[in-house]
């Protein structure tokens, strides 16, 4: 990151930490620094003021690493925003929605312009969206061609530029492969023997889980009606095969930079600013497909909020609502990066722990229970605070998705009934118990 220039005056600068996530550089004090504080407290964000000069700041030497949150009711906010490297997120929070303003934010390099107050769930986002950006993960490509040869070429290629490429040589095997694994993009020829780009994208578009996955035809074809054609039935972009390759790797990276962005805004929970329901299932369907393939373990923690009506009887919706956003926070900063946080529905979460087993991931679990248990919620001026059950679930070598779910809430249907505020592993021992607690008549509230 380039220097801040000399003269411009730097007010209050916080930084906070996380260590599996990038760091937050914020630039504004009292009540805008309170208000990041309440959202990044919760995401195990630990602040540290900064002491600045004219010379030195974090925010210089942080690098690409750091994501620049400032208060656009600075002064000199703008100027600030224009001294930082161009490639640096910078996050401007600023009531401010004129076109005017926004046009002096373009030219300032800010990459975001968010409303005051702030809106929690579209914040997380966006530290998602460029924490992903910063760490660089690897796009994910499907190339689909009949000539190995031109394939393994392209795959290469890309693989060179810091993609991960499946090459497919059988057109007529799309449906297993996506269903198999998830991809950022779809690579095709669009003349294949027996079929052709055109059928196979509109066999691709017949899965509403495959509508936002862009799908871009490289063939020779120069015939604009065909490449229309290719267009209105499912593809996104045509490229010509005789086009420089270095071009063909740019426009990839930037589809599937903005698929992503696209992706996100569409599979997220409103409120919370996680996966929605259906995405997570997903997500775990894909997994469970990994594990078959390469026996990497992972398990999945359905998280409960007990006794969550009384908080909206006593004190509303509002309030429950902030309870629930909080949650989302505590948890996505609780975990690793590499793991997935989902809210599954009212005042159920679930989470999707990588590369572990139900054993390894309990202490995790207790901890975070223990973590939220301590956590001071306001109702309207009285404090109060929460519990939590948890259930856990691990993948098995016989096992599907659907019953990796029922497992985990039957796990956390146990740690309801035998009193809450308690992690519950599926094992078959906890399993029969629920069966014998579920045919007493017990239910879980």
């Amino acid at each position: 990151m380039s220097g801040l220039e000399p003269g411009i005056s730097v007010p209050v600068e916080t930084l906070f930490s996380n260590a599996s996530r990038p760091s937050v550089h914020v630039i504004g004090g009292g009540e805008f620094l309170d208000s990041i504080t309440a959202i990044l407290g919760p995401m195990s964000y630990i602040p540290a003021p900064v002491e600045t000069s004219t010379q030195h700041t974090v925010a210089e030497e942080a690098g690409t690493g750091t994501i620049v949150v400032i208060d656009g009711e600075l002064p000199d906010a703008l100027e600030i925003c224009q001294a930082m490297d161009e490639l640096v997120p910078k996050i401007l929070i600023s009531p401010e929605t004129t076109f005017s303003f926004r046009a002096k934010c373009a030219q300032a390099n800010v990459t975001t312009v968010m409303s005051a107050p702030i809106d929690q769930a579209e914040f997380i986002n966006w530290l998602e969206h460029f924490g992903g950006q910063l760490s660089s993960q690897p796009a994910s490509i499907l190339l689909v061609d009949d000539d190995p040869l031109a394939s393994e070429v392209y795959a290469e290629m890309l693989r060179a530029n810091g993609m991960t490429v499946s090459v497919l040589n059988d057109p007529f095997d799309i449906i297993t492969s996506m269903e198999r694994s998830f991809f950022d993009l779809v690579i095709m020829d669009l003349q294949m023997p027996g079929t052709d780009g055109i059928e196979i994208a509109k066999i691709i578009r017949q899965h509403q889980n495959h509508l936002s996955i862009p799908i871009v035809f490289l063939s020779s074809e120069e015939d604009k009606q065909v490449q229309m054609k290719a267009r209105q039935f499912g593809g996104d972009d045509f490229i010509s095969k005789r086009a420089d390759l270095d071009a063909l790797v740019a426009l990839i990276h930037l589809r599937v930079q903005r698929a992503r962005v696209l992706r996100n805004l569409i599979e997220r929970d409103g409120l919370t600013g996680l996966l929605n329901h259906r995405r997570f299932k997903e997500r775990v369907g894909h997994e469970m497909s990994r594990y078959h393939r390469t026996k990497l373990q992972f398990c999945i923690a359905m998280i409960d909020v007990d006794h969550f009506k009384k908080v909206n009887d006593t004190w509303g919706h509002p309030v429950g609502d902030k309870v629930l956003s909080i949650l989302a926070r505590a948890l996505v900063g609780w975990v690793r990066k590499t793991d997935v946080v989902g809210r599954y529905g009212g005042e159920e979460f679930a989470v999707l722990l990588l590369d572990t087993s139900p054993d390894m991931i309990f202490e995790v679990m207790e901890n975070f229970r223990k973590h939220f248990a301590k956590m001071a919620f306001d109702g309207l001026g009285e404090p109060f605070s929460l519990t939590i059950s948890i259930g856990v679930a691990g993948c098995t070598a016989d096992g599907d998705s659907a019953t990796l779910f029922a497992q985990a809430d039957k796990a956390l249907y146990l740690a309801k009934s035998n009193g809450r505020d308690q992690v519950v592993i599926a094992k078959p021992e906890t399993l029969a118990e629920c069966d014998k607690t579920a045919t007493a008549g017990a239910g879980k509230t």
